[in-house]
């Protein structure tokens, strides 16, 4: 069979993308939901190890939904992570499947006004655009439910 040849750019660009995967492995739950974009999605035939990040399908913010796996396994396209939870535990979410709050990317990733998120155990909803702030430090920007 024979195998594609991939340019020296593209090489170049997916050895780089390997290089932020192997570092981000090492992250924290918190700091890897900074930079979801950078982990893998879930694909159906893979061997899956403990404390691996995927990503499959977006939160209810639109941002990347990240998962951690929690048994090493082959994975399988009729046991998602959002319906195996005893493979796969969602990062970032409430109990009640409400985002929790995390540092948004940049500037042009703040929160926008009726986003809902959870922070110190209570849901709040954002009141401002664009906002970059936790509810503990914008009073102004947040109001609990």
């Amino acid at each position: 069979m024979k195998q594609a040849v991939i340019a020296p750019e593209g090489r170049e660009l997916q050895q780089l993308r390997r290089v932020a995967q192997l570092f981000a492995a090492q992250l924290t739950p918190a700091q890897a939901l900074e930079i979801a974009w950078v982990y893998p999605e879930f694909a159906p035939g893979m061997c899956y190890e403990t404390g691996t990040y995927l990503r499959r399908g977006v939160n209810a913010l639109g941002d990347p939904q990240l998962y951690q796996v929690t048994l090493d396994h082959l994975s399988a396209a009729d046991r998602p992570p959002e319906s195996a939870p005893e493979l796969y535990e969602p990062l970032g979410l409430a109990r009640d499947g409400t985002p929790l709050w995390s540092r948004p990317a940049g500037d042009l990733d703040g929160y926008q006004p009726g986003d809902v998120v959870h922070w110190a155990g209570r849901p709040y909803r954002c009141l401002v655009p664009d906002c970059l702030t936790c509810p503990e430090a914008d009073p102004v920007g947040w109001t609990g439910l």
